[in-house]
């Protein structure tokens, strides 16, 4: 059986090409033939892969690959789900518990921001609060807001950029946070992101990663979130307290620092996922 990781076509760095280095080992060890390629040059092919990783963010394509009998790990939908972060919060409302969260209405760029009820809701979740972008990865498109100034001078340069989302700001976690990998549904390893320079725990803003074990609570919770958004593989993110309450899932989690601290092996398990799963 031949099957593919597939990528971005124009994206990569060091993260993504530890994936692709660990997944391509392990499948050769277990005698999967596999290559790296992307959607747009899978498309050009007479013939397509009868099963690919994909550690793409287009959906379209992963879907459309889907509907031409590609089994896709992660799915189209799990894909999509995992990349809006509302569309995340919407899918397992009263599954898990969030950070309080204010949700701006979607707007077309047709006339000046200038949504006051919004802005006041927002302040209600006190300052300094967080400010994202619905969609975004790896850091990007996260703001700790101080005022009332700064407020508004967010909504007005990004209202019409997509959605955006207002969040309580969790003092206690701030530059930390916990990470679970779930693969096939199961807990697979853990760690714990720590940035003394940053109120962001991603390591590609400087985040340091420990080995973690979590308690039974923070696994049952990152299982049934995994669950519920009928995901292959995932990350799912937790703010550092002493409950489970989810920030994000992330159905590209990198693997590159938990693989390093040598208790856990994501790839080769993920590997041993899809074969088992495609039938080898």
């Amino acid at each position: 059986m031949h099957g593919a990781i597939v990528k971005n076509r124009y994206y990569r760095d060091e993260g993504s090409d530890y994936v692709f280095q660990r997944l391509s080992q392990e499948f050769e060890a277990l005698s999967v033939d596999v290559e790296l390629t992307d959607a747009f040059e899978l498309f050009g092919r007479d013939r397509l892969p009868q099963f690919a990783v994909y550690w793409d963010k287009d959906c379209a394509s992963a879907r459309l690959l889907e509907r031409q009998g590609v089994r896709v790990f992660n799915r189209a939908e799990a894909i999509y789900k995992c990349d809006d972060k509302y569309m995340t919060m919407a899918e397992l409302h009263n599954v898990v518990e969030f950070a309080e969260t204010v949700t701006a209405p979607m707007k077309y760029p047709v006339n000046e921001p200038n949504d006051i009820e919004l802005l006041e809701r927002a302040e209600k979740l006190g300052y300094p609060l967080i400010a994202k972008f619905a969609v975004g990865s790896l850091g990007s498109g996260v703001f700790l807001i101080k005022s009332r100034s700064e407020l508004q001078e967010f909504y007005r340069k990004n209202a019409d950029c997509g959605r955006i989302m207002f969040q309580k700001f969790i003092a206690e976690s701030s530059g930390r946070d916990i990470r679970i990998y779930v693969i096939g549904g199961k807990f697979a390893g853990a760690v714990k992101r720590i940035n003394h320079a940053s109120f962001k725990s991603n390591a590609e803003t400087g985040a340091v990663t420990e080995h973690f074990v979590p308690s039974k609570e923070f696994v049952e919770t990152a299982e049934k979130a995994s669950a519920a958004l009928k995901l292959d593989y995932c990350s799912v993110d937790f703010f550092d307290i002493d409950r489970p309450v989810v920030n994000e899932v992330n159905s590209n989690a990198y693997f590159k620092d938990a693989e390093r601290l040598g208790k856990t092996d994501i790839a080769r398990r993920y590997a041993e996922y899809v074969r088992e799963a495609v039938g080898l």
